[in-house]
């Protein structure tokens, strides 16, 4: 379980165990899933003792494993500015000054 008090490396470790444990629940091996993302062994090994991640093989491991959805937790809403509001209606905020360039 993901605690706020463990190291990056500590949770690089934990990411790839969980990597690890998909792969074996979706019965591959290691070569099996490296040829499918089109990535090596090697970097499969890497990622699943938590070394040398990319975003781009992690990426291509959850697509092969069928996990991409769980990148959607990195989604959120996207909230207005009060600076573009108030841009919108014409109006500079008092504690903010256009630039003379």
């Amino acid at each position: 379980m993901i605690d706020y008090f463990m190291t990056n490396e500590a949770l690089l470790v934990y990411i790839g165990k969980q990597l690890q444990q998909m792969r074996i629940n979706a019965h591959l091996s290691q070569q099996q899933l490296a040829e499918r993302a089109g990535l090596s062994r090697s970097t499969i090994v890497q990622v699943e003792s938590g070394k040398g991640m990319k975003m781009e093989s992690i990426i291509a491991i959850l697509r092969v494993l069928n996990k991409l959805e769980i990148l959607n937790q990195f989604e959120t809403e996207a909230m207005v500015s009060p600076l573009l509001i108030a841009k919108r209606a014409g109006k500079t905020p008092k504690h903010i000054y256009p630039r003379h360039d």
